[in-house]
């Protein structure tokens, strides 16, 4: 003989089962009731579908803008004869401070005073042309790249460092021939996916930082020297 308690327990369990199948019987049947299955189906993948979407051109864009940036930086200082030493004055195109500023426009809407740096580096022929002067015979003999000077502007941060080192001026693949010299633009960016859901959404992707390296030869075949503010 079972329990009392226990045939009560049954019996709830029983009638809560069949009063179940008759509510999801009756709204299988509706046709307002197929239609608030599919909303609550369709609508959550439509919005994650939409989310996806959205993230994936804010991170092409910001990829194609950090590119535009460093393209069009290097070509407009390999067009320059010298860069003046003044990264806060923006009366002279050539100084420090009006590339910078010209960084910044580039990269629109991105935030790259806030979320980025950028760094210029001029490169010369450490056994003939890093005085500045002219290489009057140049010849196809390989030739020792060096740094001549590097800047970049005082809102750079400390973990966007520059990847060209006194060992590795160039690369590999980048001819650099006796009396070269060249002009290195590194634009980086830090990226922040699914910046929209992160009040919500706390295990979200971490940013990353995007990065653009260019070379460039300056156009009148001389190191690009920096010269002092007047």
């Amino acid at each position: 003989m079972k329990p009392a308690n226990g045939t009560m327990r049954s019996a709830f369990k029983a009638a809560v089962a069949r009063r179940a199948r008759r509510v999801s019987t009756r709204l299988m049947r509706s046709e307002r009731g197929s239609v608030t299955i599919e909303f609550v189906i369709v609508v959550p993948l439509m919005l994650l579908v939409l989310l996806g979407f959205t993230e994936l051109y804010l991170y092409m864009r910001a990829v194609s803008l950090t590119e535009h940036t460093a393209f069009t930086l290097a070509d407009s200082i390999g067009q320059m004869s010298n860069v003046i030493n003044d990264s806060t004055g923006t009366g002279s195109a050539n100084s420090l401070g009006s590339i910078y500023a010209a960084a910044i426009q580039l990269s629109s809407p991105n935030q790259l005073a806030a979320n980025g740096g950028v760094i210029i580096t001029s490169i010369c022929d450490k056994t003939v042309n890093c005085s500045g002067q002219s290489v009057l015979n140049p010849s196809q003999d390989a030739g020792t790249a060096a740094v001549l000077w590097t800047a970049s502007p005082k809102w750079q941060p400390q973990d966007m460092p520059s990847t060209i080192t006194t060992t590795k001026v160039v690369p590999s693949n980048w001819p650099f021939r006796y009396g070269d010299s060249a002009i290195a633009v590194e634009v980086f960016y830090r990226y922040t996916p699914f910046s929209l859901t992160a009040p919500f959404w706390r295990n979200a992707p971490v940013a990353t930082i995007i990065y653009e390296r260019v070379y460039v030869r300056p156009r009148n075949g001389q190191a690009l020297t920096l010269t002092k503010a007047s």
